[in-house]
């Protein structure tokens, strides 16, 4: 059996000093974080900022179809892994918060888009129809404890938050092997089996 993955005493001080702090000063719980972004050629950018005094460079492109180079990832993979990581933080958070050790965690975000829509072709939507956000957990949780605590992570999750504010976001969660939840509609129960772009 792995070691629990998570420091849970560790990210249950940072959950109260937070609070505490936040509740007597709520100005202090406003956040400005901000990238600056510059166009390197064709579609290819670079996005550079500093965070907590260390400065970082990313780089986003699109398929050569699509007028890129295929020489990074496109801005719609910085969204996905966006909302995994964040995902990711908050189920550590949540769990902590409940004292359940977690062995091993990883999460796979889905989504749907119809070119038509970026192109202006007969009135598609631009933006992702749908998300699945899939969690697979190894911890000491009963089931019903995990599926309320999946819950209340995607509550807290400030990038799952958003986008559930525009569409729809379905929750899937495997816990030891087993699927304790999906909120998917029939019609998406097969979407992880489609034809995925790589």
């Amino acid at each position: 059996m792995s070691a629990d993955l998570i420091d849970r005493p560790r990210l249950r001080a940072s959950l109260q000093r937070i609070s505490e702090r936040t509740r007597a000063d709520a100005a202090s719980a406003r956040m400005r974080p901000w990238v600056a972004a510059r166009l390197e050629g064709d579609v290819a950018s670079v996005s550079e900022f500093e965070q907590y005094g260390t400065s970082y460079a990313f780089r986003s492109d699109e398929s050569t179809e699509r007028g890129g180079h295929d020489s990074a990832p496109s801005p719609m993979r910085y969204l996905l892994s966006s909302i995994a990581f964040c995902m990711l933080g908050w189920v550590a958070k949540t769990w902590s918060a409940a004292d359940v050790a977690v062995r091993e965690l990883d999460a796979e975000v889905r989504t749907c888009l119809d070119l038509r829509g970026e192109h202006l072709v007969d009135g598609a939507p631009a933006h992702p129809l749908w998300f699945v956000i899939e969690v697979r957990i190894d911890d000491d949780a009963t089931p019903e404890q995990a599926v309320t605590l999946l819950h209340e992570a995607a509550r807290r999750c400030p990038t799952s938050a958003l986008v559930a504010r525009a569409v729809p976001v379905h929750l899937v969660l495997v816990q030891r092997g087993w699927t304790v939840l999906d909120t998917r509609p029939d019609d998406l129960r097969n979407e992880h089996r489609e034809e995925q772009t790589r």
